[in-house]
């Protein structure tokens, strides 16, 4: 006998995207109603209490948006959407600081690649004013993703006045999938939670020593771990030493082939360092390593584009991750981003809209798709 679970599945699920595709061109008060209503027959269809909670957002009632937020996360709690949406709820409107970071940590216990996790962390630690973590987990996401403009951005904010980074930074590519900071910021600083020292601890880095040259080491000392050399190869990249890294990440794969943390990291610092082939290489293997690794497809998909204009190519790898994840802001921006490079209008609003209904306050979404209005209004 089918269970309620199952029936949810397979007859709300058929039902609820003819419902989406009649209350794309209605207001807001509208569009609430469909969805109540269909709730009513699936009182646990998750992602309908999510689409829900973000349309209360954007109609102003912060408690609905809130209620709607939370039952979605309970209903399916292991959907990083639903968990991101409901964390930046609460760092945003509710200025629950403590209740965010949790969320995120979590988030990153089980995703440690997790770049938007990464940043958002990386915001919330600088809003309370601990820049060194801040540091730290924007540095995480230049070493996943080199191209991450709000990286990027929120590290030059962190220097001194008139100085520049110490590692190289990379011309910013066609392509900016990472989600960018909140825009609506707390008006004063948000209270900490008890166990906020814990919860920052737990997603740190473990302190790496500073490791001599390989030259000092002494003979017969036993040779260390892939894991040991990987931490020491972040370290120096951290620092802005990337050949030294480079050479690092490059015995580890030699010692393990199958390290794919390694193979992204070496594209990556490849690329930085202006040699595309090499740096394709090493994607093209991590992606094959874990096919599963968004960020790793992202990773490729970028360099395809970016590098040798294979946009084709970058975009089938969008889609496939489009299709698994298709509610991730991250992809969804890639995706438009490519299709207005490429002339595609009315695809690049499509993934815009269907962005800004997911996260009605992001802001780079709401000026591209602007500036798509007002291109289309000059045509006329």
């Amino acid at each position: 006998m089918m269970n309620s679970q199952n029936l949810i599945l397979i007859e709300g699920a058929a039902t609820y995207e003819r419902i989406l595709n009649d209350i794309r061109e209605v207001e807001v008060d509208e569009a609430i109603r469909n969805l109540k209503d269909f709730l009513k027959i699936y009182p646990d269809f998750a992602r309908a209490h999510n689409d829900l909670a973000v349309l209360y957002h954007r109609a102003g009632d912060s408690l609905k948006a809130l209620a709607h937020h939370e039952k979605a996360h309970k209903l399916d709690p292991a959907n990083i959407t639903y968990q991101k949406n409901l964390a930046d709820f609460y760092f945003v409107e509710l200025e629950w600081t403590g209740d965010a970071i949790h969320i995120y940590l979590g988030i990153l216990k089980d995703n440690p690649f997790d770049i938007e996790a990464l940043n958002a962390l990386g915001y919330i630690s600088l809003q309370i004013g601990r820049k060194e973590q801040a540091r730290q987990y924007f540095n995480r996401t230049l070493q996943l993703d080199s191209y991450n403009q709000s990286a990027q951005q929120a590290l030059q904010q962190l220097l001194p006045p008139g100085e520049s980074a110490s590692a190289p930074q990379p011309a910013a590519p066609p392509v900016q999938p990472a989600q960018p900071a909140p825009t609506i910021q707390p008006a004063q600083p948000a209270p900490v939670v008890p166990s906020f020292q814990e919860l920052f601890k737990a997603a740190q880095p473990a302190p790496v020593p500073a490791a001599a040259p390989p030259q000092q080491k002494q003979q017969g000392e036993p040779p260390r771990s892939a894991d040991q050399l990987y931490r020491e190869a972040l370290q120096l990249a951290n620092s802005g030493k990337t050949d030294e890294a480079i050479q690092l990440l490059e015995k580890i794969v030699q010692q393990s082939p199958d390290h794919a943390v390694g193979h992204n990291d070496l594209g990556v610092l490849h690329q930085k360092s202006g040699q595309p082939e090499k740096s394709r290489l090493h994607h093209e293997e991590a992606a094959r390593l874990q096919p599963a690794n968004k960020v790793f497809q992202k990773n490729l998909a970028d360099l395809l584009y970016a590098e040798f204009g294979e946009v084709e190519e970058a975009l089938n790898i969008y889609v496939r991750l489009q299709a698994k994840a298709p509610q991730d802001i991250e992809i969804l921006k890639a995706i438009a981003s490519i299709c207005l490079s490429i002339g595609k209008e009315s695809d690049a609003r499509f993934f815009l809209e269907r962005i800004l209904t997911l996260q009605p306050w992001d802001r780079e979404a709401q000026e591209a798709l602007k500036e798509l209005k007002t291109a289309g209004k000059d045509k006329i």
